[in-house]
This record gives C-alpha cells, structure tokens and sequence, in this order.
C-alpha cells in the first residue's frame, strides 16, 4: 500500500476524498444535533403548555406532575400514557401531518439532510469526473503516442512534470520508443550488411573465377601435353586456395559483425601466442626474405581465445611482411606496465598516406600505394574486428617511405 502512495496524484486524491468525508460526516452530525435540539423545543413547548393548564387548575396536582418532565417514568407508566391517549385516537400510527411540533422539525431537517447529501453527492461527482478526466487524458497522450510509434514516428517524446507511476510510465515509454527505434535500425543495418557482404563476395570472387574459366576452357580445347598444363593447373590451385581464404575470412568477419562468436577467452600467456603466431607465418616471410624478430624472454599473460588472436596477428604481421623490402626486419615487441599490455609490430616498408590511414582497417580497402594486385584489403579488418572482440584496440602510425608500426593495446582496467 505504501507504494501506492508514491503517486503524488494517487496522494493528492486521496487526501481530498478523505476531507469531503470527514467534512460530510460532521455536516450529518451538526444535522443530527441542530435536529435534537429541535426535538428538544417541541417537547418542552408542548409539556409546558400541558404543565401550565394543569398548574392552572390544581396547583398541587401541576407540582407533582412537572418533576416528572425531567427525571423520566417507568416502562409501565409508559405504557398507561400510551394506552390513555389512544382512546383519544393519538397513536404512532397517525401521520406526522397530524403532529405539528414533529412534523415541523421533520421536515426541516429532511431539507437540510437532503441538501447536505446533493452537495455532498454533486462535489463527489465533481471530483470523480475531474479525476477521470485527468487519468484519460494522460491515458490518451500515451495511446496516441503508441500509434505515432506505430506509424513510424520515433521522435514521439511523452513529458510528465509530476513525480509518481505516469512519470514512470512515460520514461518507460520513451525509453521503448528508442529501444524499437534502435532495434528497427541494427535490423536495416544487417539487412545492408548482408547485402553488402553478397556484393563483396561476388565482386571478389569474380576475377578468379574468370582466371579458372578461361584456363579450363584452354585446357579442355586444346590437346596440350602434361608439361603445358601445369602451370594453368597450379594458377587454378592458388585461385582456389586464395578464393576458400576469402570466402572464409568473409564469413568470420560476418559472425564478428553479427556478434554471433563468442570467444573462450582463457588466461594464458600471450608471448606463447605471439611465438605461435610468427611460426605459423614464418614460411611467408622467408618467401619474401623478410626477417622476423622477437626477442621478448619475459611470459605475459592475457585473458584471450588463442586460435583467434593468433589468426588476427596472422593477418597483422602478414600485412607488414608485403609492405616489407627484401632483407628487413619487421619487429614485433611485447610490453606491460600497470596500466595496459601492447604488442607492437612495426616493419621498415613503403609506407602509408596520410589519406589512407584512416581506411586501412576498412575491409576490401587498398591503398594507393599498394601494388600488390591480389590483395584483397580484409586481413587488417578481421583482425580489428577480433581484436576489439577481445576489448581491446589497434591503432596504426606510418609515414610514407618510412615503414608502419601498429600498436594492438589491452587495458587492465
């Protein structure tokens, strides 16, 4: 009940309704007094006449009759008046007409009793449709609102300047409205998102496809020997392996979007997943005479999934590797001080624009400054993507001709 009261207006009503109670009850006690004291009149206007002419003709009879106007009589005596007047035909039967002194009190007291109950019932009907109104109204605000929302106006806002349940609801309200405001937008986001990810896959896939076409149809046209159809063979082999590398790392970046992956995030140590890392892209480097080194002998440990984060520095140090000249190094450097945990990779290559460095996280982006025609611009945003999945954050510092380092920072706090 106590909660009912935190309703300022619940409050405010109650209050008010208690008053014209308490205010209608002590008008029925002042109406019930006003009509004793009426009775009160009567009895003795009409005992004192009857006194007087008994007085009038025998004084002693009148000197025992009037104390008895004051100290009562006895059931029986009561009744012997009773029954003495009905011979005269006085009787409760007869009309109140018939009874001047109580017909004149009765009738202004049911005057002023029926007037009291047509004020009180005419403020209670007052006050009823006072508050209907004000309930309704407030009722119907909401209702329009809802429809608004229906109809796709968002922007509904519902004020209420009064503490209490309808300031609640009204937050409550607003709130919804921009919950399903928010939920229809991340809907019309994955529904671009999705239709974006086709147009990507098919425009990425389409070249390779092509390539694979035109070497089939050479190698099926012609009647060339072992030796010739080898290197069409292998040129098919790559595209093939580039395409399932594309296609999957389209889909991990669409579950990562869609938040669809959850990670198992372990604490273990992280200088074991760089080491793993380097390992698993050491084949590459070598390829392209690129020196990797980390030299860090001190285990740190983080709280990670480490097939992921390892595919996400994949992907980082693979980056530095193509931008890398033949015979530099890329440096990768594990740090921690009370604040955060950061890898480094940092490569001595070609470099990134100032232009372009704010898009090299942006999927199937390339720099103008990158020849390498089959990259494909989606290694560096699956790894942000994992990354961020983890709670923390890459960031990227380059200068053209002077080579790039990216900073991968975990906060502890």
């Amino acid at each position: 009940m106590d909660s009912c009261f935190t309703n300022q207006q619940l409050k405010r009503s109650s209050i008010i309704l208690l008053g014209m109670i308490i205010v209608f009850f002590t008008g029925i006690f002042f109406i019930l007094d006003f009509h004793y004291d009426q009775l009160k009149e009567d009895y003795i206007g009409i005992l004192g006449s009857v006194a007087l002419k008994i007085t009038e003709e025998d004084p002693e009879l009148g000197r025992k009759v009037i104390p008895l106007l004051t100290k009562g009589i006895s059931q029986e005596e009561a009744m012997e008046g009773v029954e003495f007047l009905r011979e005269y035909g006085l009787d409760k039967e007869l009309q109140n007409s018939l009874f001047p002194y109580i017909n004149k009190t009765f009738s202004t007291t049911s005057q002023i009793f029926l007037v009291t109950c047509l004020a009180m019932g005419l403020f209670l009907f007052i006050f009823h449709y006072d508050q209907q109104v004000f309930f309704y109204k407030k009722v119907r605000r909401i209702t329009q609102g809802a429809k608004n929302i229906v109809e796709g106006k968002y922007d509904t806002f519902i004020e209420e300047d009064q503490e209490g349940d309808f300031s609640k609801l009204s937050i409550a309200f607003n709130s919804m409205g921009k919950i399903i405001h928010n939920q229809l937008e991340e809907l019309k986001k994955e529904k671009g998102f999705l239709v974006n990810l086709l147009s990507d896959i098919s425009h990425q896939l389409k070249t390779p496809l092509s390539s694979m076409i035109v070497y089939n149809d050479i190698m099926l046209s012609k009647d060339l020997p072992r030796e010739q159809q080898l290197p069409f063979l292998e040129s098919n082999q790559k595209q093939l392996e580039r395409m399932e590398w594309l296609i999957k790392s389209l889909l991990k970046l669409a579950r990562l979007d869609a938040q669809a992956i959850k990670f198992g995030k372990k604490n273990q140590s992280i200088t074991k997943t760089i080491e793993e890392s380097i390992k698993a892209i050491q084949n590459k480097a070598q390829e392209n005479k690129v020196i990797l080194e980390f030299n860090q002998r001190k285990e740190i440990f983080l709280e990670h999934d480490r097939p992921w984060l390892k595919e996400a520095l994949i992907n980082i140090i693979g980056n530095s590797i193509e931008h890398s000249p033949w015979g530099e190094k890329v440096n990768i450097k594990l740090i921690e001080n009370p604040i955060y945990k950061r890898i480094t990779i940092e490569d001595r290559g070609e470099g990134i624009g100032e232009e372009d460095l704010p898009n090299i996280f942006k999927r199937f982006y390339r720099a103008k400054t990158f020849q390498k025609r089959d990259s494909v611009g989606i290694g560096l945003a699956l790894a942000k993507a994992i990354i961020e999945g983890h709670g923390g954050f890459i960031e990227a510092q380059s200068q053209l001709g002077e080579g790039t380092k990216f900073m991968i920072t975990f906060l502890k706090y």
